[in-house]
């Protein structure tokens, strides 16, 4: 089969082995894959991963074949990302994401840009006939939008900060709409920003070209959001975080800077905040908000690739006007 492998070299089209269907295993024939920030920061060595190794974390297809009989062929699915012991004390404990003996497919373990990946069976999600296998790569990064809206819940019509507007930023945007929240989205990419805006959401602030702190604490009372969401995948969006909430707020902190923050934890202590961490999320919700037609993500869709092409869709990917790519296999 032929696999999209980064190497110490970059990356290489390669011939490489179907994997074989162990017990309790389901193969699956890759249709669509999501390029994800992960998989930039580890092609631009930023993020570190063991190489070789086969990218791609969100990736949806359809069942090659299956070793359990509740799973057929055919079947359109997506996968959890993680790969569990199911003996360790969080597994045991029902907290599986946070398994101490976890493999990361696309991470730590080779992940979607091949033709087939096996996966063990537990971690297959069945997708219904109105969500389509591109669709479903957004389904990891939406999962985790909602598991951010759980820890930070808002109330009808509460403005709620969102941080940055790539995809992860517009996800958050949709789902806390979706809620009833009063949603406001600060970035500094004038094209996402007219993305936002075409999805629905006027209350954009170009950090460039306005003083968006004075226009968030005008519709706050001066006393600055109870919830804002950091999305921005760059450490000036921490700090800005910290600076606008309310005393008593909520910090949620969802892209991963793979670097230090240099911060006063007195801050945190004097405004007494709360900050919340959150990098998985509950999968069926996320299919049902796609089914339902809750969330738009196709025209989130920058661009689409082939296998063969996946190296120029990198360099793509790369960019800072991009949204998401989509490499087709």
């Amino acid at each position: 089969m032929q696999s999209l492998v980064l190497t110490a070299d970059g990356l290489q089209l390669a011939d490489t082995p179907i994997p074989p269907l162990m017990p309790g295993d389901v193969r699956i024939e890759v249709r669509s894959v999501g390029i994800c920030g992960t998989d930039i920061s580890i092609w631009k060595g930023d993020y570190y991963a063991d190489l070789p190794l086969v990218l791609g974390h969100e990736f949806a297809g359809v069942v090659h074949e299956s070793s359990v009989p509740d799973i057929q062929p055919g079947t359109p699915v997506v996968t959890d990302i993680d790969i569990t012991c199911g003996r360790c004390w969080y597994c045991r404990s029902g907290a599986r994401h946070y398994c101490t003996e976890k493999e990361t497919l696309g991470i730590t373990r080779d992940g979607g840009l091949s033709e087939y990946v096996c996966v063990p069976a537990e971690i297959i999600h069945p997708l219904p006939d109105d969500v389509t296998t591109m669709e479903a790569t957004f389904v990891e990064p939406l999962a985790s939008a909602i598991k951010t809206l759980h820890q930070a819940p808002a109330a009808d019509d509460e403005p709620v900060l969102i941080l940055g507007s790539g995809k992860l930023a517009l996800l958050l945007a949709q789902v806390y709409d979706a809620n009833g929240a009063a949603v406001h989205i600060v970035g500094r990419n004038r094209w996402q920003l007219g993305l936002a805006k075409q999805l629905g959401f006027q209350n954009t602030y170009d950090t460039v070209q306005r003083d968006w702190k004075s226009a968030i604490l005008k519709i706050t009372h001066g006393i600055g959001p109870r919830i804002v969401i950091e999305a921005t995948g760059n450490i000036d969006g921490v700090a800005m975080a910290f600076d606008v909430v309310r005393n008593g707020g909520i910090v949620g902190l969802k892209s991963m800077h793979g670097c230090q923050f240099p911060f006063n934890p007195t801050l945190i202590v004097n405004k007494e905040l709360t900050i919340y961490g959150s990098s998985r999320g509950p999968y069926d919700e996320a299919i049902d908000m796609l089914a339902k037609g809750r969330i738009e993500v196709n025209r989130l869709i920058s661009k689409e690739f082939t296998l063969e092409d996946g190296a120029k869709a990198f360099e793509f990917a790369s960019q800072p006007t991009v949204t998401k790519v989509i490499i087709n296999i």
